[in-house]
């Protein structure tokens, strides 16, 4: 099934895609793979975007990357030129949700703004929580962004750390560097610190904080036994407890997320311990029963999850050009 963005990818915009022409003004951030996308970041684009990050830390914030891309010498290039805000998103301090009023006003500000560019990927903060994707981020990757030269672009603005992440044999890779550029004869100016470098040397990916949580948790336990309450070792114990503590409390995030899920599941007196979803783009003259028909999903059965996991208030109300979560069945 082609979603608006899938629809790009024909034989036109493929002619179009040799014209690009690539930055030739630029300096590069971290180190650059060979095999990797190489992503050019426009110099007023990266500030503005540092910018935005940083003016609301209590919450993830985020937006839609346009630009360009190239095929050239069997390697990906993709050139981030412009952006769009992820207005009337729903979010916390570890999640962010893109909803039908964030799509609808995406799309018209595309149209509007940038018909003849892409949409390239997506940009969010993760105020004090390092660079990585996390389930809920991947699940958006796989879902909106999932076409090869798509790329996540995360930030935290606490930290001051940031990094790309592109799709590299199937699977999404954390890209070690990327580019700013600028135009021909226009100064690029950017403060890179080595702060910055041994941030991202030590960031570390989503999989292992579970395990460096239980090790921080061990060592507590073990210093709280052995360690008398000096001074000197008091504040040591502090400070891997606000350790712990941050880390438990994203683990909480995530697992919220997981029980909100399956809670609504088993409203549907389903059997199931899982739903796959996959995203539909309503056409015009579409209905929910109509959709579902059409895909071979049991309108009756699934009406209170597909109503739920997409947060219609009125069923008889969807729009045009809306993206829909709708189960797979098996």
């Amino acid at each position: 099934m082609e979603n608006k963005i899938e629809i790009e990818l024909n034989e036109n915009i493929k002619n179009e895609m040799q014209d690009v022409q690539l930055p030739v003004n630029f300096i590069t951030v971290g180190q650059i793979e060979n095999d990797d996308v190489k992503v050019y970041i426009k110099q007023n684009v990266y500030k503005q975007l540092e910018k935005y990050a940083s003016e609301d830390t209590t919450k993830e914030v985020g937006t839609i990357i346009i630009g360009e891309y190239s095929e050239e010498l069997e390697k990906t290039h993709v050139i981030i030129s412009d952006y769009i805000e992820a207005k009337y998103t729903e979010a916390s301090a570890s999640t962010l949700t893109f909803t039908h009023e964030t799509w609808n006003y995406v799309y018209k500000e595309h149209d509007k703004k940038y018909p003849n560019k892409k949409i390239v990927g997506w940009q969010h903060t993760h105020p004090n929580y390092g660079i990585f994707l996390s389930n809920y981020d991947m699940f958006i990757q796989e879902n909106f962004f999932n076409l090869p030269f798509q790329v996540a672009y995360v930030i935290d603005p606490i930290q001051n750390i940031r990094g790309f992440f592109q799709w590299k044999n199937g699977k999404v890779e954390k890209l070690n560097g990327f580019y700013i550029y600028d135009d021909i004869g226009t100064p690029i100016k950017i403060e890179q610190t080595k702060k910055e470098e041994r941030h991202q040397q030590k960031v570390l990916p989503k999989q292992i904080y579970a395990l460096i949580s239980v090790l921080i948790i061990a060592t507590v336990v073990l210093g709280i036994k052995v360690i008398s309450y000096s001074n000197k070792y008091k504040d040591q114990l502090d400070i891997q407890q606000k350790m712990v503590t941050k880390l438990q409390e994203q683990e909480k995030d995530i697992a919220e997320l997981q029980n909100e899920i399956t809670s609504k599941k088993e409203n549907t007196n389903k059997d199931i311990t899982t739903i796959n979803l996959f995203a539909y783009t309503v056409k015009r003259g579409d209905t929910l029963l109509k959709i579902c028909k059409e895909n071979g999903i049991d309108y009756a059965s699934n009406k209170e999850v597909i109503l739920a996991i997409n947060k219609i208030s009125n069923p008889n109300k969807i729009l045009v050009g809306e993206k829909i979560l709708l189960p797979i069945q098996k």
